[in-house]
């Protein structure tokens, strides 16, 4: 199925209903694309097999794209104060002067 950005399509989902989606952004050279569905309000992925049809062809060309991939440094901060402790290096990451602590007032 051929689509592009801004195409109003129809999706099957895992329950074999049918839901309305506009394309946001399409990926991996059209074999998923990231969509808005109409009918809950979410952004989600849909695969080109899902897609059964196109209902209106550049339905909506600059509809906004959700924030979920505009990751900004504060989801690496918040990774590596929950995610770099090994058990056999402890902690690899000198947090130097980037952190205030209570022993140096």
């Amino acid at each position: 199925m051929k689509f592009n950005k801004g195409d109003l399509i129809a999706v099957v989902n895992v329950q074999n209903k049918r839901e309305t989606a506009i394309v946001v952004a399409i990926y991996n050279k059209g074999q998923f694309a990231y969509c808005y569905y109409v009918e809950t309000g979410e952004y989600r992925l849909s695969y080109i097999k899902e897609v059964e049809f196109v209902i209106k062809e550049n339905f909506d060309p600059d509809f906004p794209m959700d924030d979920f991939f505009n990751l900004d440094n504060y989801f690496y901060a918040a990774t590596i104060d929950s995610y770099t402790y090994t058990p056999f290096f402890g902690f690899p990451i000198d947090f130097g002067s980037d952190y205030d602590s209570e022993d140096d007032e």
